[in-house]
């Protein structure tokens, strides 16, 4: 699977969080595995604090490099990290698993949780002025008494549950799709059961199931059956000296006119007229 997986969040999906955002006052920043900002919501700009504190007196690499530690350690953890950053500020961060899968990370702040800018970072003010602006900026952020964050932290954790769960997140190439239609590519030839399919993608037969009925509208058998079809009419494009018979054991179909009846049944004409048609169409003409 390829490392830099890929998050991309549904535009309805972006909608309710940036509700959600804008409902708090908060910034909501989703994040790729390797640390890269993917989507901020609402194109918020950072809180006017964070802006002198990046720009006039800690720096912002100081700030990258605090998100990548918690970040780090929300993967280690796989659950939410809240944190205060090197400016007093609470911010949270969690880790999004879709099939065991790093997918990324959502994070979401800036929280004032206390009355006044801590010593520490008043000490590192350049000058007097620079810290009344700073002060102002501070007083500006909503005051968020500890019982209030936890609220907010839990329905925006809530939140990310939600859409992992109800599978409203994609990724970039999809990990069971992939393995399930490789392994019955390479099986064509045979019977092929659901049991065996979930074996080989590493899941229960009622999550591959409901998989097939949720993501493709069909159920396993049909799927199994249309990648049959397609690849009998592959031969019959590639080999067309082959006869109908030999094709149907290539498939997995012993029984030449069974394989005949389902073949007429899902595509409306017997494999013969197919092929005849087929070769037709690609019959060069005679000068």
């Amino acid at each position: 699977m390829d490392n830099t997986l890929q998050l991309i969040l549904r535009a309805d999906i972006q909608k309710i969080f940036d509700n959600f955002a804008a409902t708090v006052n908060k910034k909501i920043v989703f994040f790729s595995p390797d640390g890269k900002i993917l989507t901020s919501g609402l194109n918020c700009r950072n809180a006017a604090f964070c802006r002198i504190i990046q720009t006039r007196i800690f720096g912002y690499e100081r700030c990258i490099r605090m998100d990548t530690v918690n970040m780090n350690e929300s993967a280690r953890r796989k659950g939410m990290v809240c944190y205060r950053c090197h400016a007093g500020i609470q911010e949270a961060v969690t880790p999004i698993y879709v099939e065991d899968q790093l997918a990324g990370f959502a994070m979401i702040g800036q929280f004032r949780t206390s009355r006044k800018i801590s010593a520490r970072v008043k000490k590192a003010c350049p000058s007097p002025a620079i810290y009344d602006k700073l002060e102002t900026a501070f007083n500006q952020l909503p005051y968020y008494p500890p019982g209030k964050l936890r609220d907010v932290l839990g329905m925006f954790s809530m939140l990310v549950d939600y859409i992992v769960t109800k599978e409203l997140v994609t990724v970039h190439g999809d990990r069971i799709r992939s393995r399930i239609d490789a392994f019955i590519s390479a099986n064509l030839h045979r019977p092929v059961t659901l049991a065996e399919v979930a074996k080989h993608a590493g899941k229960s037969c009622s999550t591959i199931s409901h998989f097939f009925q949720q993501k493709l509208n069909k159920s396993f058998k049909r799927h199994l059956l249309e990648k049959k079809l397609e690849k009998a009419e592959e031969y019959f494009h590639m080999n067309p000296e082959m006869s109908i018979e030999e094709v149907a054991e290539k498939v997995g179909f012993h029984d030449q006119f069974y394989f005949s009846r389902l073949y007429r049944k899902y595509r409306g004409m017997p494999p013969s007229e197919y092929r005849r048609t087929f070769r037709g169409k690609h019959t060069p003409e005679l000068l």
